[in-house]
């Protein structure tokens, strides 16, 4: 609101910023689901922007107005998984250890076409992987892990945490395991994964219950 000769005046959200155009938007999504569509048929390698524009129907001058290439549109892609922003700030001392697995596992189930292309791309899901490794990280030094192990230790327990994780993704997303719930998924991860973590840190972590 502003004031003008005594009057407040609403400035309307038309007038603050232009919409956005809807044609940009539905190519974007089209160039989308083109991709996925191929990757979760033939394997993101093979897939060519040729591909991607035919299978689309777009036009090649369309496809560059839009991404760079084909990394480009899949890290799109990716972004539209958003991976919750788990804030380590946030965590707590007595929280259990590991405890935020669910939320990553119940968003992934989510997002499980988008999960299964990206995953067999390199780009995606070394990000993917950054990322888990961060989250890893934040998680032993709020356990004080730090103060037990050396920085190759260090890194050996968060290969494997994270190299877990993920192979218990590829594992649930094949079409068998694809109906089981996300907290049987992480209830599993979370009993073969912290009793070994348990070992190495020396701690008595709490371990999760049986369903």
């Amino acid at each position: 609101m502003f004031r003008s000769r005594g009057r407040a005046v609403a400035i309307g959200r038309d007038q603050t910023r232009p919409r956005p155009d809807r044609r940009i938007g539905k190519t974007r999504k089209a160039l989308k689901e083109a991709l996925t569509d191929l990757i979760l048929e033939t394997g993101y390698e093979s897939v060519t922007v040729q591909d991607v524009i035919d299978r689309a129907d777009v036009g090649r001058s369309t496809f560059y107005a839009h991404f760079v290439d084909k990394d480009d549109l899949l890290m799109a892609i990716f972004a539209d998984m958003e991976m919750p922003g788990l804030d380590p700030g946030t965590w707590k001392p007595d929280d259990p250890a590991f405890g935020w697995t669910l939320a990553l596992f119940e968003h992934f189930g989510s997002v499980k076409r988008l999960f299964k292309a990206v995953a067999s791309s390199s780009p995606a899901r070394r990000e993917t992987t950054e990322r888990l490794e961060q989250l890893a990280q934040a998680e032993l030094s709020r356990l004080k892990a730090t103060r037990r192990l050396d920085a190759f230790q260090l890194q050996t327990v968060v290969r494997f945490l994270v190299g877990t994780f993920i192979g218990f993704m590829d594992w649930w997303m094949r079409e068998e395991n694809e109906r089981l719930p996300a907290e049987q998924v992480d209830h599993a991860f979370r009993s073969l994964a912290l009793p070994g973590v348990a070992n190495v840190l020396e701690l008595e972590l709490e371990l999760p219950k049986s369903l």
